[in-house]
């Protein structure tokens, strides 16, 4: 027991003694000497001490600061994560280097930010004195490309207090255009012309489908305002106060069309555009008959992944493939959307040898450059090793005895000639030449013992990828491997998904099998039972050998010729 107590007391020292990961961002940079920003600072797990941010006070006024812990849980286990937010305003401009901050022992890394002189202001509408509240809008770029993303910036300033803002949505003249908010609002201080203004600044990446002029209209900001520009509890439930309204300017950018020499299906702009591949085994290592998941992701900057291209699979002989279904996800940032579109694919090598993967290529616009490019996976070559494979051409009846009888090994004469379908040539050269005998006796023989040559999986090694994924725990192994076996259990009626599969199981697989779908699917994050899918699955597929055995029938080919 006591070794217990001492392993426990390791466990926590350890866990104190290591490192928090401690990071640092900005909400914006650059910055104006006459604005305020966030320094905001992200701990993964319990830090050594209070930080002491007095450093920061040799270049920069702090606001406010404030501190936030969260946990959460993901797939089952916990993690902690701490923050702390500080509104700073620059002393003066330059660029700065804010220096690491002492969490006790712990440390954050350096930011360096660029203040800008406070230059001189004009209100919208070239009013030479200031309003207590006032709209701006302005677009990233005067110039694009029909179908590339444009940032469109809405700023609403104001030095009094507003009770029950609202703000129109953003429209334009192109009906078609694609409009999607970049997060929540940001709200900052600015000092113009000696008043200092809160700040909201809210963005949205728009993608307009038409080439000519995208004009953006007006955008309606309206609130009530207390008289004497003070406000009270009531102003927050009862609509008190005069009601004002504030119209943005517009603003319009310049669309350029698609260039003639680029096909419509080879259209995508953007900034930047890659192609990743990952796969769930050594591939220099792979089994004749057993599968092995390829996922390809094709990762897009400034292009939402409902844009991305469906990344097909290149047929190769001797390789079966089956693709899953594609997850598409967006990642929303101030400067913009990237898309991610990912798809496995379950690769099955028929027999053994060397496999010539062609390479992935998927032509885009750089919207920087305004050229066309490339990205692509180069082509890759495979080899799969064990059985020779040359099982699936040999009668099924034939393997049988020969798997009960390992010390009777058949004919030499009948082995030669069953194992290779390619001797038909020299057996009709062979009948020319005088074997008519031997020939007729051994074409009575198939005729009386053997049923015709066919394909046949190597279900065993199938069978065993489910087992080896459900003893892992790995869900979307066990997923793959099952979509594989029951490609092979059912060649003339495919397969494409786990509730196809659970249809044609067991109640007790079925069951499972919707288990695991849901697991892997669903947004509740239902568990599955390794153990029970295992047992069950295990059952199924006795009781279908069974039958087949009873029916003295072989099993059905995977891989037809």
């Amino acid at each position: 027991m006591k070794y217990f107590y001492s392993l426990i007391l390791l466990l926590i020292t350890t866990q104190a003694l290591a490192a928090a990961n401690i990071t640092a961002r900005l909400s914006h940079n650059p910055v104006s000497l006459d604005e305020s920003f966030h320094l905001i600072y992200e701990a993964d797990s319990s830090v050594d001490d209070n930080p002491d941010f007095s450093a920061l006070e040799k270049d920069f006024e702090i606001l406010r600061s404030s501190q936030s812990t969260n946990m959460r849980s993901v797939n089952g286990k916990w993690s902690l994560k701490k923050s702390w937010d500080l509104t700073l305003i620059s002393k003066d401009a330059g660029i700065y280097t804010i220096p690491s901050i002492p969490f006790g022992r712990d440390t954050s890394p350096a930011v360096r930010v660029t203040v800008k002189p406070a230059g001189s202001y004009e209100a919208p509408g070239g009013d030479s004195s200031l309003k207590p509240y006032f709209l701006e809008v302005y677009v990233d770029k005067k110039k694009a490309w029909v179908e590339s993303e444009i940032i469109y910036t809405i700023r609403f300033f104001t030095n009094i207090h507003i009770s029950r803002p609202t703000l129109s949505e953003p429209e334009t003249n192109d009906p078609d255009a694609r409009i999607e908010k970049l997060g929540e609002v940001s709200n900052y201080q600015k000092l113009i012309n000696g008043v200092r203004y809160s700040v909201s600044e809210l963005r949205f990446a728009v993608y307009p489908q038409h080439s000519g002029t995208l004009t953006f209209k007006p955008v309606l900001f309206e609130g009530r305002v207390s008289k004497g520009r003070t406000s009270s509890l009531f102003d927050q439930f009862m609509q008190t106060g005069t009601l004002k309204r504030v119209r943005s300017k517009s603003v319009s950018v310049k669309i350029k069309p698609r260039p003639s020499n680029i096909a419509v299906d080879e259209w995508l702009p953007a900034e930047s555009v890659s192609l990743q591949e990952d796969w769930s085994e050594d591939i220099s290592q792979l089994k004749t008959g057993e599968p092995v998941t390829r996922t390809i992701t094709v990762i897009a900057k400034g292009q939402p992944a409902e844009q991305l291209p469906e990344l097909g699979m290149n047929p190769v002989d001797g390789l079966k493939q089956y693709s899953d279904k594609p997850l598409a996800e967006n990642e929303a940032k101030r400067d913009g959307i990237t898309g991610t579109r990912e798809v496995k694919i379950a690769i099955i090598p028929t027999q053994a040898g060397r496999y010539m993967i062609p390479e992935v290529v998927i032509p885009w616009w750089n919207t920087r450059t305004g050229r066309q490019e490339l990205s692509r996976l180069p082509q890759l070559e495979l080899e799969a090793v064990g059985l020779a494979d040359t099982s699936p051409l040999q009668p099924p009846v034939l393997q049988a005895k020969a798997a009960s009888s390992a010390q009777e090994p058949a004919p030499k004469t009948i082995v030669r000639e069953i194992t290779s379908a390619g001797y038909w040539p020299w057996l009709s050269l062979a009948l020319a030449i005088g074997w008519i005998t031997t020939t007729f006796l051994f074409f009575s023989n198939r005729r009386t013992e053997q049923p015709p040559p066919e394909n046949k999986p190597n279900f065993t090694g199938l069978e065993s990828a489910v087992g080896s994924a459900c003893t892992r725990a790995d869900a979307e192994g066990a997923k793959d491997a099952l979509l594989a076996w029951a490609a092979a259990r059912w060649p003339e009626q495919p397969v494409n998904n786990l509730s196809e599969l659970a249809r044609r199981s067991s109640p007790e697989l079925d069951e499972q099998v919707r288990a695991l779908n849901s697991h892997l699917y669903s947004s509740s994050a239902a568990s599955w039972n390794r153990n029970a899918l295992l047992k069950a699955f295990k059952a199924f597929t006795s009781t279908k050998h069974k039958t087949h055995k009873e029916k003295a029938t072989p099993l059905e080919p995977l891989y037809k010729t």
